[in-house]
């Protein structure tokens, strides 16, 4: 019996390399026991092995594993530190391995399992494991079979039938294969392998079943080498002994102001989104620092997507302009960031035309059966598996020519039909019986994807933009592009790893969907949620929630996704203040940064940008220096509450509970014959009396843009209040409480200010009747819409 400690976890290891006990200082045990849970197990041809036999030298710190049916030997060096223990694949001999899976270590701890950051607990010990270099990857062989008692999915005990009346989404975010950690029947696994990456694989990739896997060359082919870090601690203790392994271990350990990433206040700030150039470079500063943000992101600055050639209209200057604009904005104190899709190559980028590169990724190949001449508009090749796989486009290449096909036949002789020649630019050539024709990956963005070596290429580039700009931000948006190397996780490590070596500064950093245990130590955050085609408050709004569970599991610093300022359109009126300020309620509640999207046309567009940004910056402002209460936080997190802030004094904010009632619409168009134009509506204000505020809105009907309505009129509790003016169709008109009233246009600039005919009227607290009345203009008539607003009792913020 061998024991290992592992920080304040001690692990017995059997004399058959089982892991027989994993318990704490307190002896409290965590090990499985219905279960068994070997240190490694072995793959060869598909087949998992556990080991026969392990023997100690001590001395060294060596332990020898012995598997009886392969005969392969393998020796893993541990070393015990003071917070973790290592463990490293030394030698490999006897078979030819594929692959060595590091456990899965099997645990009774059941109450937060982070897939990505390979940590479990029970809210007061916490067991995680660390990927130690790129070749390890977290999480499972995803052509193997899971072990038994491991849950299908991340929400849902495999034993159980869902909840079909279940109001909750999925908390499930990525498939088994890529999770460090995982639920099972008894309590959580963690997870991690290495593969025998020298030789060419079939197995499947991304949605595919099978692809052919290029070998790779190099230190990370080889299974020796693998190492992973295995701790125990208190919870609180978990950050602390993560950041102790990236500095020991020669991890990614990305700073913020002086500040490890995964602590830093600044981790999750907000930042403005806006498609800025050399031109407007100064506007987009001026509207960052008027939101009191220190970044502004560029959503799309590239022509293409593979060389990253920056957009000639926005950038005449091309590099040299995108310097000079990050050097004016960092002057003023503002970072600068932009967006890629990671490896997805745009069909007008040079890697794909006039000549394709060679090494653009196949999802597989075949050969030509006959010579194929320059009028040939059918191709017969030897394989059809690969012309028949459901991607987006039917796109193949032969040499350097790219041709397009409708389908394959049914039957052999195997015939690509419908063939287009020379597409994208290509050029038209004879193509000699025996040559090889590959079917080029491709994906619904309209776009190929390099394999593993054209895809250090990119990175190359990338770290040269920012190196040469002194850009501060980057999201690698569509970073699952990498699983179509075909090599795993392994594919997306690599990527990210090469490019954050290559920065050689602080640079904030999100990713998509996938989270590879090792580039946990990389990203500073993920921004997740996109604000299109929904309204504010219901865009993937559930997604967002669950969202911030995960980050809490994997503890990830929150953000609460992208926001969208928009100008009115037929779909969706102009982004209102108290839009946004619900936006910053939630992110107040959760302590998430955000990201507010507008083009620089919207900010100039919109009338009341500067309010919104005013708000932007005093919620975040209060966000940032801590100042909700966390009963303030508990309450702010609730979607269906809105909420008011605003400035007392330096460090100092009043909070307001907001209730904003439901349109109250008047439709002259279900008047009785007569009837003058009004209607009468029952309110109910839940809290305390206080002056009428308003916000009303003229909608037109069928179209017709040019009617009105005339003097306006509110009547509650015995007080008339009439504004005599005219508002149009697409017009609101707001009173705040008083006897001012407002006139914006459907963009929210203001218009002209009038006066009521008495003060406001008082809403009391309870039920009330509240009628309107005003005169109809045009044919047909347009519609009312009137949403009351109520504020509760003020709470203080302090700093």
């Amino acid at each position: 019996m061998y024991t290992i400690n592992a920080g304040v976890l001690k692990l017995q290891l059997n004399e058959k390399g089982q892991i027989t006990a994993m318990n704490d200082s307190g002896d409290h045990a965590y090990a499985s026991t219905s279960q068994t849970t070997v240190l490694i197990r072995i793959v060869i041809d598909g087949r998992m092995e556990v080991p026969s036999k392990a023997s100690l030298n001590a001395v060294l710190g060596l332990i020898t594993f012995e598997f009886a049916d392969s005969g392969a030997v393998v020796d893993v060096l541990i070393a015990e530190k003071s917070q973790y223990a290592t463990f490293e694949i030394q030698r490999i001999e006897g078979a030819d391995v594929d692959g060595v899976i590091w456990g899965p270590y099997m645990t009774t701890v059941a109450g937060s399992i982070g897939e990505s950051v390979g940590v479990v607990h029970n809210g007061q010990f916490a067991i995680g494991l660390q990927a130690l270099n790129i070749k390890t990857v977290g999480g499972w062989p995803i052509e193997l079979d899971r072990l038994e008692n491991v849950q299908q999915s991340y929400s849902d005990n495999g034993n159980v039938k869902p909840d079909p009346d279940s109001q909750q989404i999925s908390d499930s975010k990525f498939e088994y294969d890529v999770c460090a950690a995982w639920p099972t029947s008894e309590g959580s696994l963690l997870q991690a392998f290495a593969r025998n990456r020298s030789k060419s694989f079939r197995r499947p990739a991304w949605n595919l079943p099978l692809v052919q896997t290029a070998p790779i060359s190099g230190d990370d082919a080889s299974i020796v080498g693998t190492s992973i870090a295995l701790f125990g601690c208190e919870l609180q203790d978990v950050l602390a002994t993560i950041e102790a392994i990236e500095i020991r271990e020669g991890l990614p350990h990305p700073m913020i102001e002086g500040v490890w990433g995964k602590i830093s206040p600044m981790a999750n700030q907000s930042y403005l989104i806006t498609d800025f150039s050399e031109s407007t470079m100064s506007e987009a500063v001026s509207f960052t620092k008027m939101a009191g943000l220190k970044y502004v992101y560029h959503p799309d600055p590239f022509i293409n997507w593979g060389h990253f050639t920056l957009k000639p209209k926005s950038f005449p200057n091309g590099d040299e302009g995108l310097k000079s604009s990050v050097a004016m904005a960092e002057g003023e104190g503002v970072h600068v960031g932009v967006h890629t899709l990671s490896n997805f190559t745009t069909l007008n980028d040079s890697y794909v035309t006039p000549v394709p590169d060679e090494r653009l990724q196949m999802a597989g190949m075949s050969q030509l059966v006959a010579t194929v001449d320059l009028e040939a508009d059918c191709i017969e090749v030897d394989d059809p598996a690969p012309f028949q796989l459901h991607l987006f486009r039917h796109t193949a290449q032969i040499g350097s020519e790219q041709i397009e096909y409708d389908g394959v036949t049914e039957s052999a002789p195997w015939k690509l039909t419908g063939v287009k020649r020379g597409v994208n630019g290509t050029t038209i050539a004879t193509h000699e019986i025996g040559t090889i024709i590959g079917r080029l990956w491709d994906h619904p963005y309209d776009v190929f994807f390099p394999n593993i070596e054209l895809q250090d290429e990119y990175c190359v580039r990338i770290n040269e933009l920012f190196m040469k700009t002194g850009l501060k931000q980057i999201s690698f948006d569509g970073l699952e592009g990498c699983y179509a190397t075909g090599h795993d996780g392994y594919g997306v490590n690599r990527f990210v790893k090469m490019c954050y070596d290559g920065w050689g500064e602080e640079v904030i950093n999100d990713a998509s969907i996938v989270v590879p245990n090792y580039l946990w130590h990389v990203f500073t955050r993920f921004n997740w949620g996109e604000p299109w085609g929904a309204a504010t408050r219901e865009g993937q709004l559930e997604w967002r929630l669950t969202n911030q569970r995960y980050f809490a599991r994997n503890f990830i610093p929150s953000m609460l996704g992208w926001f969208l300022v928009r100008s009115a359109s037929d779909q969706f009126e102009a982004t209102s203040p108290d839009e946004i300020e619900w936006v910053l309620s939630k992110a107040a509640g959760f302590n998430a940064g955000f990201a507010l999207v507008a083009d620089m046309q919207v900010l100039g567009r919109n009338g009341n940008i500067e309010s919104v940004f005013t708000s932007v910056r005093e919620w975040e402002t209060a966000r940032q220096a801590g100042a909700f209460t966390s009963e303030q936080r508990e309450r702010l997190k609730d979607p269906k509450s809105d909420w008011h802030l605003e400035a007392s004094g330096e460090g100092k904010w009043n909070l307001y509970p907001v209730h904003i009632s439901k349109p109250l619409v008047c439709n002259p168009a279900e008047l009785q014959p007569g009837q003058p134009g009004g209607a009468d509506w029952t309110h109910f204000n839940r809290y305390a009396d206080q002056p009428l505020k308003f916000t009303l809105r003229v909608i037109p009907s069928y179209g017709n843009d040019d009617a009105s309505i005339k003097r306006p009129t509110f009547y509650t509790n015995g007080v008339y209040m009439t504004f005599d003016t005219e508002v149009f169709v697409n017009q609101y008109l707001v009173c705040e409480g008083d006897r001012i009233g407002k006139v914006y246009d459907q963009n929210w600039k203001l218009l002209r200010t009038i006066h009521a005919s008495a003060d406001a009227p008082i809403v009391r607290k309870g039920g009330q009747p509240l009628s309107f009345s005003c005169k109809f203009e045009g044919d047909p008539k347009p519609l009312v819409s009137v949403r009351v607003t109520t504020w509760g009792e003020r709470e203080e913020v302090v700093n």
